[in-house]
């Protein structure tokens, strides 16, 4: 499908997303939002989306949960890495014109300043070596950790393994994400940690 013709210029590798009011920002995302009731589908740059709430994909998690235990981790992170490597067209758009390949500090700012656009919180660089390919992220007003309530271990493993399909995405290498500490946890923030994939 042919993508639909811009409705202003992209983002100036300069423009900060992050001082964005809230208004402008639904406005920038209202520009190419395109809802057809109709057909009953919604599209954002030609790719079709869904309005849904964290619990729906919590309540998701927590079934299997219950069905296959401990297994839940690993479904979800594999279903979060191939989800990113499936539907980076959003990053793409907004991040054009700035050296995302190098996950430099730049290209990092924007991605993170796109996550926070479609409602997957706040992140912040908490450690970055790019000779390395070492990365951690922290991350506040997680909508899976708010939406799940408490618990004893980390809960966002779906967007742990998105973290590590935009790195393979963006590096060509596989990186492994941990999520270290969780909202959910009581922790204050979100713990993220990215690293090559270590050798079998």
């Amino acid at each position: 499908m042919p993508e639909t013709p811009l409705k202003r210029p992209l983002l100036r590798p300069d423009e900060d997303l992050e001082a964005f009011k809230p208004t402008e920002a639904r406005d920038f995302i209202a520009m190419y939002l395109e809802p057809d009731p109709r057909t009953g589908r919604l599209t954002l740059f030609d790719h079709r989306y869904v309005l849904a709430r964290p619990e729906t994909l919590v309540n998701i998690q927590k079934q299997l949960e219950q069905t296959v235990g401990q297994s839940t981790k690993g479904f979800l992170y594999l279903a979060g890495e191939k989800s990113a490597q499936e539907g980076l067209h959003l990053v793409e758009r907004l991040t054009e014109g700035i050296d995302t390949r190098s996950m430099n500090v730049q290209g990092l700012k924007r991605m993170i300043d796109v996550l926070a656009l479609l409602g997957w919180g706040r992140f912040e660089i908490a450690e970055l070596d790019v000779d390395a390919r070492r990365y951690g992220l922290s991350l506040s007003n997680s909508p899976l950790a708010e939406a799940y309530g408490p618990s004893k271990r980390p809960v966002c493993h779906l967007l742990a393994g998105f973290l590590a399909g935009i790195g393979l995405d963006l590096l060509g290498q596989g990186l492994l994400c941990e999520e270290t500490a969780c909202k959910a946890q009581g922790k204050p923030r979100c713990e993220f940690r990215l690293q090559p994939m270590p050798f079998a």
